[in-house]
């Protein structure tokens, strides 16, 4: 991901889909803005033979401070995802990339990927349960919403 991607990602934060469930769209940017040239925060652009269609990223529970996580294993690394391109929805793209993605940082070392939909996404709990994620306790986030803390771990 680059700052040559940020039209594409306002584009795709001002979607239907994505932006009940994600910040205002130049909020998100100025967030992904902070880190893009080096932060903890790692981010990617999704693609299928050329079309680009969705955003994911990873981070540090613990460096983020984010209440929700406290419990998580020293080494965990947080997901979050998008799916910009309506016409990729309801395909199971995001269920595959999604957990191809979590091998990918357990296989790195990570104990164990994590992820926090809020309640009031039941299509997020749905695709991160169908990429094999498990889910544990509804806890508040940092901002008071509910989530529905969710944990894939390494066998």
């Amino acid at each position: 991901m680059t700052r040559a991607d940020y039209d594409m990602l306002r584009g795709w934060l001002g979607q239907d889909h994505v932006s009940p469930v994600w910040g205002p769209v130049e909020h998100e940017i100025a967030l992904i803005d902070a880190e893009i040239d080096g932060g903890d925060c790692q981010m990617h652009v999704v693609g299928l033979e050329g079309a680009e269609f969705a955003f994911i990223q990873h981070w540090c529970p613990h460096l983020a401070g984010v209440p929700h996580f406290h419990d998580a294993l020293p080494g965990t690394r947080a997901v979050d995802t998008f799916l910009g391109v309506p016409a990729f929805l309801g395909r199971g793209h995001a269920k595959a990339y999604v957990r191809q993605y979590a091998e990918t940082l357990l296989k790195d070392g990570a104990p164990e990927v994590v992820t926090d939909p809020r309640v009031t996404n039941p299509r997020g709990i749905s695709m991160f349960r169908g990429a094999g994620f498990v889910p544990g306790q509804i806890r508040p986030c940092e901002d008071g919403a509910m989530v529905q803390n969710m944990h894939l771990r390494r066998n």
